[in-house]
């Protein structure tokens, strides 16, 4: 998995927004979040509500989106091995990581992939 931590939110579960598209995980402030594949960093920068997110092509046609990230330890463009980190989340009390699985454009439970 990218961070040790617990689901709070699975995919699918309703929310204000409609199901959700990925999964949340609570973990402990300041935690390191990892890559959980070997791949190429697509894009790594703030993103909207998202806080600083990262986009790790995988495989071809498949992409993990991880946002609610503090700080940053990649660029667009970096290769990772798997488990190198990515960068942290906040230091503030239950900080949480967004994960989500996209084959083809389309989203799919990372539970399995991830472990988690």
């Amino acid at each position: 998995p990218p961070v040790v931590g617990e689901v709070v939110r699975g995919f699918a579960s309703p929310g204000e927004g409609g199901p959700a598209r990925g999964v949340t995980l609570a973990a402990t402030p300041g935690a390191r979040v990892v890559a959980p594949c070997a791949g190429l960093v697509a894009f790594a920068a703030p993103f909207r509500s998202y806080g600083r997110l990262v986009i790790l092509e995988c495989a071809p046609g498949q992409h993990l989106v991880l946002g609610g990230l503090e700080r940053l330890d990649v660029q667009a463009g970096h290769r990772l091995r798997a488990g190198e980190p990515l960068g942290v989340l906040a230091t503030a009390p239950r900080p949480t990581l967004y994960v989500e699985l996209r084959r083809r454009g389309e989203p799919v439970d990372p539970r399995p992939v991830l472990r988690i």
